[in-house]
């Protein structure tokens, strides 16, 4: 099977597959972002993201998060310190880091935040997708975790 390729540059038409997808996946992300100022959300999308992550590998570390999106390491702690600040997260001093940094954990607030926010995000997803099929929303969650675990070169 010969792996897809970038479409060319200068071809325009929008209807090449690769160039749909990534107009869909820039669309799905920049809705997100004006669903969460639209309803007032507490959380952010980037908050969320290290949120979900940080309640799914509690005792993880910055360079962890840093690794697993493929981000700087001072873009994540940049991003970790609004979240220490306003209470959400905790560096955990009582489990060694070494090296790799300080382990972190949602506190009772962090956790609090991340759930209302699930809630509000599951819901709009979810009257999103009301009219889809059993199969086709296990197929298209079957292929963004496809999507999603590919590794980037």
């Amino acid at each position: 099977m010969t792996p897809p390729t970038a479409p060319d540059s200068h071809d325009s038409s929008g209807r090449d597959p690769i160039t749909r997808v990534q107009r869909e996946l820039l669309t799905l992300g920049r809705r997100g972002t004006a669903r969460v100022r639209r309803e007032d959300e507490a959380l952010s999308v980037v908050d969320r993201s290290l949120l979900t992550y940080i309640q799914e590998n509690p005792g993880c570390r910055a360079i962890d998060i840093a690794t697993h999106f493929q981000l700087n390491r001072s873009t994540v702690s940049r991003q970790l310190a609004t979240l220490l600040e306003h209470g959400y997260v905790v560096a955990d001093e009582e489990v060694a880091g070494g090296s790799r940094g300080t382990a972190l954990r949602l506190t009772p607030a962090g956790s609090a935040a991340f759930d209302q926010s699930t809630r509000t995000v599951l819901d709009s997803v979810a009257r999103r997708l009301a009219s889809w099929s059993s199969a086709d929303l296990e197929a298209f969650a079957r292929m963004l975790e496809r999507y999603n675990a590919a590794p980037d070169e």
